[in-house]
């Protein structure tokens, strides 16, 4: 019996891991990255999911870009260049890295793509401190809240080791 355990647990750690890594122009945002290229490095096989998630567009973003259109494009060209910034450093280490843009709700859609990429795991930074909070959305607590719709959340620290707490064991 202890040999199939142990056969079982060889088979799933050898099986290829597909990670979902939000991503913007933050520094913080990139902390997912660093944890994918520690799994690749420690011998788990990943492929990582990369998304972007623009804000929709609002009437009086297309009054300062005159048409929606316009903006939309402005979106797109910027997540597009943060979406492959974020990717470089994956692509040298020889990590398969897939590119999502996407327009909305970013909680929403990051529970979405999980679920619709069949992703294993939602890689994010830590939560901020909680005072932060105050100042502006916190995402990654409401992603840790809503759940990513049956998704395990790995949070991770700056250096890219999983919080104690977080579901990267699963």
């Amino acid at each position: 019996m202890e040999n199939c355990a142990a056969k079982h647990s060889a088979e799933h750690s050898a099986r290829t891991k597909r990670l979902l890594i939000p991503v913007a122009a933050s520094e913080r945002s990139r902390w997912g990255v660093r944890y994918a290229l520690r799994q690749q490095g420690s011998g788990q096989s990943v492929r990582v999911v990369l998304l972007f998630v623009a804000d929709p567009v609002s009437a009086a973003e297309v009054v300062r870009f005159r048409t929606h259109v316009e903006r939309a494009r402005a979106q797109a060209a910027s997540g597009a260049q943060v979406l492959h910034d974020a990717a470089q450093p994956l692509v040298a280490a020889g990590v398969s890295c897939q590119e999502v843009y996407r327009e909305g709700d970013i909680v929403a859609q990051i529970g979405d793509v999980a679920e619709q990429l069949d992703c294993d795991a939602i890689v994010l930074p830590r939560p901020h401190a909680r005072i932060t909070k105050l100042l502006a959305r916190d995402v990654v607590r409401e992603v840790l809240k809503r759940g990513g719709k049956g998704v395990p959340v790995v949070t991770t620290d700056s250096r890219g080791l999983a919080e104690p707490d977080s579901d990267g064991g699963r």
